[in-house]
C-alpha cells in the first residue's frame, strides 16, 4: 500500500467497502447523523439564505430529479447538492465531530443523496455511500491534525470535499479509477479560509464543498483526469494547505478505527457554534438549580479551553450570523430568555435592549490549563449576583456528545420541532423518519 498515492488508498477504501462490513453501532450513528442533517435541513428551508441559494440555483443550473428538501422543486444533482448542503448549516444546528474541529454530515449527505438520486440507488446505497464519505472526511481531517484549523482553515470545506467526492463517487458505482480522478479534480477546489465565519460565505462553502463532491464524481465518470498525487504532491494540498504535516496513520486505520464512533459525533441542542454549548449549557443549569433569575445576575465569567475561544470570535455581534460565534450571545439569551433555539435567531433580535444589556454581563476568558482531548469545549463558569453572592460549575461535556449522548426522546423531539418548520405535518414526519431509521430498507427516501 505505500506505494500508493493517498487519493488511490482514499479511493480503494471507498469503492471496496460495503455495508454487511460496517460495525451496527457505526450504521446506527450513521442513520442518527442523517436524520439529524434532514431535520435541521427542513427547519432551514425557509431561511433567507437558503432561499436565495435555492433560487440562483435554480436558475443557472439544469433541471433534474434530485430532491431539495423542504421544497417540491427538483434540481439537478450538483445544483441540489449545494441548496442542501448550505441550507444544512445555515443554521449552525448541525453535528460536529472533534475529528479535524468541523462539521461532516452537512456536507456530505446532501451529495451522497444528490449522487444517489442521480445514479437510481436505493436506501442501501444511500446509507453505504454516506459512511463511506463521512470515514474519509474524516481520515483526511485526522490526516491534517487540529493544526490545520488552528491555522486558519475551515476544515469542514477543505477536508470536505473529499468526503462528499467519496460517497458520490460510490453512489454512482464509479470505478477505482475513476475515484481517484474525482479526489483529484474535487480536491484541486478544497478551500475555506475561517475568515468567513459569521457570513452567509460559511454555510454556503458547506453546500459548495458538497456540490464539488458530486460535479467531481460526475466529471470523472464522463472521463475527465485529474492529479492522483493531489495529496502529497509538492504543490498539493498538504504541502499547501498544511506545511507538508500529515499523519499518515490516520489513513492506515481506515475500516479498522470507524470514526462515526470513535470519538463520535456531537448532536447540538443548541442553534450556534458547538463552542459555545458547553458554557450555554452550564449557565442555563446554574440557573434552574439555584432558583436566580437573569436580572439577578451581575456577571457571568466564562473560563474556556483555546478551542472555544478561537471559535467563539463575536463578542459584540452585529449579526445573527456573528452571533452564532459570539458566546456574550448565547449566555445572554440564556440571561433574557431562559433558553437558546431557533426563535432565538429571529430578525431584530440583536436589537432587544435587554438582550444587549446582557451580553455586556458575559465574560470570556481564554484559559489554557482547560485544554481536555477528549472534550476540547468544555467551560467553567461563575455567575456573580447583584448581591454578592455567587455559583459556579464545570461541564465537560454537554449533552449531546457522544459521551453525554441525547435520549431517543430528545434526539426525536430536535427532530420533529426541525422538520415541521419546514412545513411538513406530523404524519408525513414520522412516516419520514421511520423511512430513515430503517433506510437500508427503502428503495427510495425521497
Amino acid at each position: 500500500m505505500s506505494s500508493l498515492s493517498l487519493a488511490q488508498r482514499l479511493a480503494i477504501f471507498g469503492s471496496e467497502l460495503k455495508l454487511d462490513a460496517v460495525p451496527e453501532s457505526v450504521r446506527a450513528t450513521a442513520k442518527r447523523c442523517i436524520i439529524d442533517t434532514v431535520g435541521v435541513t427542513f427547519a432551514a428551508a425557509k431561511h433567507p439564505l437558503s432561499k436565495r441559494v435555492q433560487s440562483y440555483v435554480c436558475e443557472v443550473y439544469a433541471s433534474g430529479e434530485a430532491t431539495i428538501l423542504g421544497s417540491s422543486k427538483r434540481i439537478s444533482p450538483v445544483g441540489a447538492a449545494l441548496v442542501n448542503g448550505t441550507a444544512g448549516h445555515v443554521l449552525d444546528f448541525d453535528d460536529t465531530s472533534y475529528t479535524g474541529i468541523m462539521h461532516g454530515s452537512a456536507v456530505i449527505f446532501p451529495a451522497a443523496l444528490a449522487a444517489t438520486e442521480m445514479g437510481a440507488g436505493d436506501g442501501r446505497r444511500l446509507l453505504e455511500s454516506f459512511i463511506a464519505g463521512c470515514e474519509v472526511t474524516y481520515a483526511v481531517a485526522l490526516l491534517c491534525t487540529t493544526d490545520h484549523y488552528y491555522d486558519g482553515w475551515w476544515s469542514t470545506a477543505t477536508c470536505g470535499v473529499f468526503g462528499a467526492t467519496v460517497a458520490s463517487a460510490k453512489a454512482m458505482d464509479l470505478s477505482l479509477e475513476q475515484t481517484v480522478s474525482a479526489l483529484g479534480i474535487a480536491g484541486a477546489q478544497a478551500c475555506g479560509p475561517k475568515v468567513i465565519f459569521g457570513t452567509d460565505a460559511k454555510p454556503y462553502l458547506a453546500g459548495r464543498a458538497a456540490a464539488i463532491g458530486v460535479e467531481a464524481a460526475y466529471l470523472a465518470a464522463s472521463g475527465v483526469i485529474g492529479p492522483p498525487g493531489v495529496f502529497e504532491n509538492s504543490v498539493g494540498f498538504l504541502h499547501l494547505f498544511n506545511k507538508g504535516r500529515a499523519e499518515l496513520g490516520a489513513i492506515d486505520k481506515l475500516g479498522e478505527v470507524w470514526r462515526l464512533t470513535a470519538p463520535g459525533i456531537f448532536f447540538k441542542q443548541f442553534p450556534v457554534c458547538s463552542a459555545a454549548h458547553a458554557a450555554t449549557e452550564l449557565t442555563q443549569k446554574l440557573l434552574h438549580d439555584n432558583k436566580v433569575g437573569g436580572n439577578a445576575v451581575r456577571k457571568v465569567i466564562c473560563d474556556v479551553p483555546p478551542t472555544v475561544a478561537v471559535s467563539l470570535v463575536h463578542e459584540r455581534p452585529s449579526n445573527l450570523q456573528e452571533a452564532q460565534f459570539s458566546l456574550p450571545f448565547a449566555v445572554g439569551s440564556i440571561l433574557t430568555r431562559g433558553t437558546l433555539d431557533i426563535d432565538s435567531l429571529a430578525d431584530g433580535v440583536l436589537t432587544d435592549q435587554n438582550l444587549v444589556k446582557a451580553m455586556l454581563k458575559v465574560e470570556m476568558h481564554r484559559v489554557d490549563e482547560l485544554h481536555d482531548e477528549g472534550a476540547p469545549e468544555c467551560a467553567r463558569i461563575t455567575v456573580q449576583m447583584h448581591d454578592g453572592s455567587e455559583i459556579s460549575g464545570y461541564l465537560r461535556e454537554p449533552l449531546g456528545m457522544p459521551g453525554n449522548p441525547m435520549s431517543n426522546e430528545q434526539f426525536r423531539k430536535k427532530y420533529f420541532d426541525c422538520v415541521s418548520r419546514g412545513g411538513l405535518e406530523e404524519l408525513e414526519a414520522a412516516l419520514l423518519l421511520n423511512t430513515l431509521e430503517n433506510i437500508e430498507q427503502a428503495s427510495k427516501v425521497f
